[in-house]
């Protein structure tokens, strides 16, 4: 008994792996495709659009996708190896920033550090293809959510849109005062010299 439970346990992990790697394949074959890939991402997006126009509902469903596709962009260009930008910090002490540089070390102990000091450049925190990948996942989720009519929840649609952009505009800021404190920008990432 206890041994035919083990052969299906493992019939059961085999065939969970088995799909994982055809799924793999079947995502890699799309990499290479970068517009086509957003074209079709463009679709559902306004598939999902026309949906939400025509039942006129799932507004809350719709202001979730909109700031979940909102942090997507902001992972994307924020650059690896770099705190996240966070939100709920609206005062940061920038003293404490500047005290961090007073101890790093002035002169090269060892060759070995000079390739540290080397030009390297900045490597984004979420790759484009994993970014597509999450946002047509999420566009799907959106889409299959406005069948359940629990997600229906009425609301008054004009206070989630202007809250949307106050949300927006709050990111791009804090997401600037980032930039600036980093020394980085988000369509040349390069050091600074």
């Amino acid at each position: 008994m206890i041994i035919e439970e083990q052969i299906e346990e493992k019939m059961i992990y085999k065939a969970i792996h088995r799909v994982k790697v055809n799924y793999q394949k079947k995502i890699d074959r799309y990499i290479l495709y970068k517009k086509s890939r957003w074209f079709f991402n463009l679709l559902l997006m306004l598939l999902y659009a026309y949906r939400i126009q025509n039942i006129g509902g799932f507004y809350i469903v719709t202001y979730i996708y909109c700031v979940y596709q909102l942090q997507l962009l902001i992972d994307y260009f924020t650059p690896l190896g770099l705190p996240p930008v966070n939100l709920e910090d609206e005062e940061e002490d920038d003293d404490q920033f500047q005290n961090d540089f007073s101890e790093l070390p002035t002169t090269l102990s060892n060759k070995n550090e000079l390739n540290d000091k080397e030009f390297r450049p900045l490597l984004r925190t979420t790759s484009e293809f994993k970014v597509w990948q999450k946002s047509v996942f999420s566009v799907i989720f959106a889409y299959f959510c406005t069948y359940i009519p629990i997600w229906d929840i009425p609301v008054y649609w004009p206070f989630l849109f202007c809250y949307f952009f106050v949300i927006v505009g709050m990111s791009i800021r804090k997401y600037i005062k980032h930039m600036k404190k980093y020394g980085y920008t988000i369509l040349d990432f390069t050091k600074k010299k």
